[in-house]
């Protein structure tokens, strides 16, 4: 048994990102909930084999399916506000300690509507999470833009 402090700071950061969609807000919340597994992946490749999930309840999971029965949660649900917001908390599948809190919110603009995360973390954070981070979100919500734009 071993028992020692790591020399890795605790440290708190924030990543934020947005972006318009043009389409109705409502229909922009419904496919967050309804095709996570359309939106948010990797690559091409995992798509079909760790499908992600979100489920639109206080606690419920937003979570990567694993291909052996399994699953990795990126967060639960803490609040719900319909059409307008969702707050997130978890660990971002990160195995360092750190706690995420992770603000979706859902605003009109004049072509569509504005999805904006606000990503804060606070924990065994590595000088390239905040980044890596804010890279994913825009990945995932340029992908969710690209899908709602073509319905």
């Amino acid at each position: 048994m071993s028992t020692k402090f790591l020399d890795t700071p605790a440290r708190v950061a924030q990543s934020q990102t947005e972006i318009t969609i043009e389409a109705p807000r409502e229909l922009v919340y419904r496919t967050w909930f309804d095709e996570p597994h359309n939106w948010f992946y990797e690559s091409e490749s995992t798509k079909e084999t760790t499908p992600t999930r979100c489920e639109e309840k206080m606690g419920g999971r937003f979570y990567i399916e694993l291909p052996n029965g399994g699953f990795n949660v990126i967060g639960e649900i803490t609040m719900i506000k319909p059409n307008e917001k969702i707050r997130l908390r978890g660990d971002c599948t990160m195995p360092q300690a750190t706690l995420m809190n992770m603000t979706v919110s859902f605003e009109d603009t004049d072509s569509g509507t504005r999805v904006s995360v606000d990503h804060r973390m606070s924990g065994e954070i590595l000088d390239d999470f905040p980044e890596g981070f804010e890279e994913g979100w825009l990945d995932g919500l340029q992908k969710l833009k690209a899908l709602v734009e073509s319905k």
